[in-house]
């Protein structure tokens, strides 16, 4: 069985960052266009998918 990432309705896309005091773990919420929702924590995955991710931009769909 493969593991579906899950598919959000109602909330308009976009980027969520916490988490960037001192003491903190870095966390980021991307909510893509195509609804599909991915969560980095710690501060080289927050950097990773903050490169990745563009407004308005799907990847999911092009890699599709």
């Amino acid at each position: 069985m493969i593991e579906q990432p899950p598919v959000v309705t109602g909330i308009p896309a976009g980027l969520t960052v916490r988490g960037l005091d001192r003491e903190q773990t870095p966390v980021v919420d991307w909510l893509c266009t195509c609804r599909l929702h991915e969560r980095a924590t710690g501060r080289a995955a927050v950097q990773q998918l903050l490169a990745r991710a563009r407004a308005g931009v799907c990847p999911h769909r092009a890699a599709a």
